[in-house]
């Protein structure tokens, strides 16, 4: 989550939004973060195998499956989270900036700071 912040402020200052009083700049970066979250939750169930969506759709029916049992499963699915991450952050920076020349240094610098958390 933490990079998750830091990738958000990084757009909002590149937007240029340098008059937001402290309230508002919160405020937009928590739905920004929001968003971005739920976008990166869709791409991951979407990136499953069809019989592991299946499974997942009938756990998240048990209202006993926990945030932290549905984690784990995902981390187990066999899809690459970090990747399916490091492209659906790409995709919102390139809607919510549109600029298409920073993309690949932006890029270079999130995959940098997504492989030095991992390790």
């Amino acid at each position: 989550m933490e990079n998750v912040e830091a990738f958000i402020d990084q757009l909002i200052d590149e937007k240029g939004y340098t008059t937001l009083d402290e309230a508002a700049r919160n405020e937009l970066k928590r739905d920004m973060v929001q968003r971005l979250m739920d976008q990166i939750d869709r791409a991951a169930i979407n990136a499953l195998p069809e019989e592991k969506a299946a499974e997942l759709s009938e756990k998240l029916d048990d209202p006993n499956f926990t945030n932290e049992e549905a984690g784990k499963f995902m981390q187990e699915s066999g899809v690459d989270l970090q990747q399916v991450a490091l492209t659906t952050m790409l995709q919102f920076r390139s809607l919510y900036i549109g600029n298409a020349d920073a993309d690949a240094a932006a890029e270079a610098e999130l995959a940098a700071a997504i492989e030095e958390q991992g390790a």
